[in-house]
């Protein structure tokens, strides 16, 4: 039967008594206004916790907003990781965090599995955080995945009520969008870091492979337009005897070997601002005067051709006191007209063409062991500053007799 009372009629309606009624009416709205206030104060905190994308700062808000929820003595968040959790405590006393505590099947675990809120009266033993009494334990779940728990705690026995676990889920429902918006955003993050360290790693592959501006050249337009150099100085070297050399050491020492020698040229022609070109088996090739174009490059290339001499001779030195085979380096030099570009599309190569360059080789191969060997052309743009040996006009094969000269060393 219904007892409530008939306000249908309006004689008993006017007996009831007024002063009760209106003792009612108050209560109701004090009650409506501090359920105002505090989804007032939720909204508050949300517009806080959604103006950062930091996890950390986030929490912060969240613990200095949230007392004007709910009346707590203890406030935590527990977030779910890939291998493990992360317990932070916001507001209360220091707790000491145990995995094992939350494994078992109480509340903490109920709300962190099943992603149900739990309002707990009167906490058992078993409970996490069990020295506090009452405990609203709210999931946060974004996109029907459960990223973790907030719990608030008192010592008052039976504190909370249903309408404190409707305003704490409305705060679990701000805060898991919050950390949804801050994973992304770190995680977004992280995919930006990834990418960059990809693009430095590649830049850095392309430099080893290009002169700089060649390569942003090609990062630009996706092509490399030949360039023709009216004047730039080509630089030789291979050793005397390597292939016989070579059959006496292992291909590991061998290997090491070459290695150690071309990586000191690389050192060495750095120094001077050549560019190395390529290594073909025991041959070394560099140029001055590219890609940038410069009036010092005979002089730099001829620097760093005496760098090499005497690098090789000490080498030399040293496998006579070891008792090992040694190489002998045949240096030649050429300065003249060349293009320069990059052939391939996958596998990028810059290279020079021209007689220049033909002819830079075959001064190389005419030289004598131990010695720089120079054209005629590169003797007339260094002859003011080193001395030289004629050694007169040398049979080149396919190109006639060259007059060549050997470098003896910086002039006084």
């Amino acid at each position: 039967m219904d007892s409530s009372p008939n306000f249908s009629n309006g004689k008993e309606l006017e007996n009831l008594d007024r002063e009760e009624l209106l003792v009612t009416a108050r209560s109701l709205l004090a009650e409506a206004q501090a359920l105002s206030v505090r989804i007032a104060a939720v909204n508050e905190v949300a517009t806080a916790i959604n103006r950062s994308l930091n996890l950390d700062e986030i929490l912060r808000v969240v613990g200095k907003q949230a007392k004007w929820l709910l009346d707590f003595e203890h406030l935590s968040v527990y977030l779910l990781r890939a291998n493990s959790g992360r317990f932070i405590k916001l507001i209360g006393s220091s707790v000491e965090f145990n995995e094992l505590l939350i494994a078992n099947n109480n509340s903490f675990h109920k709300a962190l599995t099943t992603g149900q809120a739990q309002l707990v009266k009167q906490t058992s033993p078993s409970d996490f955080l069990s020295q506090y009494t009452s405990q609203i334990i709210l999931p946060l779940e974004s996109s029907k995945k459960i990223l973790g728990v907030i719990l608030f705690g008192s010592t008052q026995s039976q504190a909370y009520n249903q309408e404190d676990l409707r305003i704490g889920y409305l705060l679990a429902l701000q805060l898991s969008s919050a950390i949804r918006n801050a994973n992304s955003f770190e995680d977004l993050n992280l995919l930006y870091s990834e990418i960059e360290k990809e693009k430095i790693k590649s830049d850095n592959l392309l430099l080893n492979i290009l002169p700089a501006q060649i390569a942003n050249e090609l990062k630009s337009t996706g092509r490399v337009k030949p360039v023709y150099h009216p004047s730039a100085t080509i630089l030789f070297t291979d050793f005397k005897n390597f292939s016989r050399i070579s059959k006496s050491m292992t291909p590991e020492r061998l290997v090491a070997e070459l290695d150690y020698c071309f990586s000191y040229f690389d050192r060495i022609i750095e120094r001077y601002g050549l560019e190395k070109l390529k290594t073909i088996g025991d041959s070394y090739m560099c140029c001055g005067g590219i890609p940038k174009p410069n009036l010092t490059h005979p002089l730099d290339v001829v620097l760093a051709a005496l760098q090499i001499q005497k690098f090789m001779e000490l080498r030399k030195q040293k496998k006579l006191q070891q008792n090992l085979p040694y190489w002998d380096t045949r240096i030649g030099i050429h300065s003249g007209e060349l293009l320069s570009g990059v052939i391939g599309k996958k596998k990028f190569v810059y290279d020079v063409w021209g007689d220049t360059v033909n002819l830079a080789s075959r001064i190389e191969s005419s030289g004598v062991a131990g010695r720089i060997n120079i054209s005629q052309a590169t003797y007339e743009l260094i002859r003011d500053s080193f001395d030289v040996e004629h050694r007169g006009k040398i049979l080149v094969k396919n190109m006639g007799s060259v007059d060549m000269y050997l470098i003896k060393g910086i002039k006084e």
